[in-house]
């Protein structure tokens, strides 16, 4: 480990309230059933007919190093996070095995802010943009959920930013650590009648653990919001402290509700809900919500160390793939976002729901080779969406519905250029990619008898891919391509106890290839027509429940077949570039289980584990038959488990591990990576004066010095599958 001067810089929250807050509210309340909003009919999460876990801002935020959203989805189980330190690849996440296959940023699950597609509708998705110093909540839906979000839908991940507060505040945080770490953060945001805003910035910087590996980042995020009708009274009576039908700002601080409402975060105020009113009371007076929500990203250096062959990793671990300094591999990118969303509530249980957003990317892209070795992507992607629900009774049963529709189009301009020694060369390519989806749900729910309820969703989406060749030296090879998808999911839910639940459900998903992916034509310009979807059945039996509000548990045991799996391989003429193929067909076959654990006052005990067994049971290559080995990049066992204390003094520690067990690096099963476990811990200070706090704190990472690998590069040319993850890392702010 390399010495580190230590900040010991406050986070300075300015507030109105004038006092400093209870001592018994920097305690954590005893635990709750939370509302989660990703399974497009509002539910509790203890009401949820599918594998669903929801992350707090305390886990995401607290003492954290906030420098990837990795960290915040570590004890999620079902869930595989890498890459936490190749910035130039982005986060590869994976989901019961999808998005396993993603060379770079993250394939086959959706990914959705503030109720806005993230991801692309070819099914790419870029968290880049995504701070986590802003976010409030995550929500992972785990399995396939097309019926739901359509296209690439694997699994969802929902995250929320922090919504403005009901009494303003300013926060500071400035943070630094080992390899050159070091982000600035400012957070502010307040209300003035029907007006609520919120803005946050950051400024990130780090020199890499490994050699080639620095990034530098700027962020900004702002929401604004306006209530009229019956959300903004609610709004009002909210900030007077009255006790209305969300139990009022004196009830949350004093530590009730806090689990499925919202409570004091940094000494202001924090709800799930803007308007923060009881949906289901027939009284309520009509009213509604327009947001505007803005995000900018400039990332001008993230520099691509490469991947490593074992013998170059044991050799030294900190240096780079030589092609990739020579290239200067890596990317850099811009990108901005402007939506807007609107709610409107009626008396009984109806509401409408409408966005619209705008996004561009500007993003280059230079990579280890000459011939096509640097990429320029113009994308333009503007989607639109509108939904109705309504609750009533379906002749003499309750019963609740939700239709939609999203419309979306994607246009990238793709070129390419030779690479000449990390300057654009000649241009060999020139492409106009176009993307359009619309869908149309509909998500039915149905009290069958007093402890037992129905969903059913069903969607239908409709896509065209198109390819404008503008690069014609070497001909015409323009083309279009559509496909049709119908996919249903029902869930049944059997409440055995008050507070415990038994689950079953099927459901489908299918996934187009990606532009990126059908524009990597081995055989040149054009789409790889080759390519075909791949489509998934999913059935699944599940447990979750809570124990004296002390212990919340879920168990899930799940079946996956996969047709025409799509794959990643690499050809030796093109080093770093990865082309695509669909297996035949696989089966995977899993166990997921969670516990959060309330030992007493301020200890909790967090344990999650996830067993995988993925096989290929047809797939042939002209390297091999592969029918009967198992996936690669996807260990058979991997867990999380954290200890956490918070005293009433404001002193906070938390210790945690990681660990994730052996797996294959090649489809032939003939490289294995070794298992590890990653040991971490978190020590924090919350000291609150009149109207203002501070709250230093201090985290190491690989506390243990473990030499493992970050990353793995599926079936890479060469042997060159590992990316050395980072040694002991220290932070403090």
């Amino acid at each position: 480990m390399r010495p580190i001067l230590l900040f010991f810089v406050s986070a300075l929250p300015f507030s109105a309230f004038g006092q400093s807050p209870p001592s018994d509210t920097l305690l954590p309340v005893f635990l709750d059933s939370v509302t989660v909003t990703s399974t497009r009919l509002e539910n509790e999460e203890l009401d949820a007919p599918l594998s669903i876990a929801v992350v707090s801002r305390e886990r995401i935020q607290e003492a954290q190093q906030q420098l990837s959203i990795n960290e915040a989805l570590a004890n999620v189980p079902g869930l595989l996070a890498l890459n936490a330190d190749n910035f130039a690849q982005d986060a590869r996440i994976a989901i019961r095995g999808f998005g396993a296959r993603s060379a770079f940023g993250i394939r086959g699950i959706q990914v959705v802010v503030d109720g806005l597609p993230e991801s692309t509708p070819d099914g790419q998705g870029q968290v880049d943009n995504i701070d986590p110093g802003l976010l409030s909540s995550a929500e992972v839906i785990r399995g396939p959920s097309s019926g739901l979000y359509g296209n690439a839908a694997g699994g969802v991940i929902s995250f929320k930013t922090e919504e403005p507060p009901a009494r303003p505040f300013g926060e500071a945080r400035f943070s630094a650590g080992s390899f050159g770490f070091q982000k600035y953060q400012l957070k502010g945001g307040g209300s003035k009648g029907r007006l609520g805003w919120i803005a946050y910035g950051s400024h990130t910087r780090l020199g890499g653990y490994r050699e080639h590996s620095r990034v530098e980042s700027s962020l900004f995020n702002g929401r604004v919001h306006w209530a009229y009708g019956g959300g903004a009274r609610e709004k009002e009576r909210l900030r007077e402290g009255e006790k209305g039908s969300g139990g009022g700002e004196e009830k949350i601080r004093h530590g009730e509700g806090r689990g499925s409402g919202g409570g004091y975060v940094n000494n202001h105020y924090e709800s799930n809900d803007y308007f923060y009113y009881d949906h289901g009371h027939n009284d309520q007076k009509p009213g509604g919500q327009l947001q505007l929500l803005l995000n900018y990203l400039d990332s001008p250096v993230a520099e691509d160390p490469g991947g490593l062959a074992l013998d170059d990793v044991r050799q030294d671990r900190r240096q780079a793939f030589p092609r990739n300094v020579s290239f200067n591999a890596g990317e850099a990118v811009r990108q901005g976002r402007g939506a807007i969303r609107w709610k409107h509530q009626w008396k009984r249980n109806r509401e409408m729901e409408a966005y619209a957003f705008y996004l561009f990317r500007d993003f280059n892209n230079r990579l280890p080779f000459e011939a096509g070795g640097i990429v320029e992507l113009d994308r333009q992607y503007a989607g639109l969406g509108a939904s109705y629900s309504q609750a009533g009774k379906l002749g003499a049963l309750p019963y609740r519905f939700k239709l939609g529709m999203d419309l979306a189009n994607q246009a990238d301009g793709r070129r390419r250029f030779d690479n000449q020694a990390g300057a654009s060369g000649a241009k060999i390519f020139d492409q106009e990619e176009i993307f359009r989806s619309i869908g149309f749900y509909w998500v039915q729910e149905a009290q069958l008898a007093d402890a037992l309820s129905a969903t059913l969703s069903t969607r239908f989406d409709a896509v065209r891919l198109a390819a404008d060749d503008r690069f014609l030296a070497d001909g015409d090879e323009s083309g279009v391509l559509r496909y049709e998808s119908f996919n249903p999911a029902i869930g049944i839910l059997y409440a055995f106890h008050p507070a415990a639940r038994l689950f079953a459900n099927f459901s489908t998903s299918f996934e187009t290839p990606a532009l990126s992916e059908l524009s990597a034509n081995p055989g040149g310009g054009g789409f790889n027509e080759g390519l075909s979807p791949q489509r998934a059945v999913n059935y699944e039996l599940g447990l979750r429940g809570l124990a004296r509000s002390r212990l919340r548990y879920q168990l899930a045991l799940f079946f996956i077949d996969l047709q025409d799996e799509l794959l990643p391989f690499e050809l030796e003429a093109f080093p770093g570039r990865l082309f695509y193929r669909n297996a035949g067909e696989s089966r995977r076959l899993g166990l997921e289980a969670s516990l959060d654990w309330q030992l007493r006052s301020g200890l909790t005990a967090s344990f999650s584990y996830t067993f995988s067994d993925f096989t290929y049971s047809r797939y042939s290559t002209p390297e091999g038959d592969f029918a009967g080995n198992r996936l690669p990049a996807i260990p058979r066992h991997f867990g999380f488990f954290s200890l956490r204390y918070l005293h009433s003094s404001g002193l906070l520690a938390s210790l945690r591990f990681r660990y994730v067990g052996t797996l294959y690096a090649d489809d032939a099963n003939t490289e294995q990576d070794d298992a590890y476990l990653d040991a971490g811990l978190r020590l924090s200070y919350s000291h609150y004066f009149p109207k203002w706090s501070l709250h230093p704190f201090l985290g190491i990472n690989n506390l243990l010095d473990t030499a493992y690998n970050g990353n793995i590069r599926i079936n890479a040319f060469g042997g060159r599958y590992y990316e050395p993850g980072r040694g002991g890392i220290f932070t403090g702010g």
